[in-house]
């Protein structure tokens, strides 16, 4: 809806180690370190390994795959279009978030900088 400030640096979730996943009614929340998080909306994609097909969990989650990456550190991250993060773990693992909602928030992230809306 809102898309990622033009000023934000994915590069503060480098280094980050997903520690836990956690699947409500209406959102997904990842806990990557003490200050890093992101919690989405709708629908998270996710990579396990390199090749792999990519994974879409929609809310409400009956299952997932996505506990796998947890113990992962991000190795590198990166902003697509103006508001989709992505952020690639050690191992190959890939997890995309989208901005992809024209009338709802579709995720938030929280950074030492503050929490952002997107």
């Amino acid at each position: 809806m809102y898309g990622l400030p033009e000023d934000f640096d994915p590069a503060t979730f480098v280094g980050c180690e997903f520690e836990t996943v956690t699947f409500a009614s209406n959102a997904i929340h990842l806990t990557l370190g003490a200050e890093h998080s992101v919690t989405v909306t709708h629908h998270v994609r996710y990579r396990l390994e390199p090749g792999a097909d990519l994974r879409d969990d929609v809310l409400p989650i009956t299952g997932s795959s996505l506990p796998a990456l947890i113990g992962r550190s991000v190795e590198r991250a990166e902003v697509r279009r103006p508001g989709d993060l992505v952020l690639h773990f050690e191992g190959g693992g890939m997890l995309l978030v989208e901005d992809d909602d024209a009338h709802y928030e579709s995720y938030s992230v929280r950074t030492p900088a503050g929490e952002i809306f997107v």
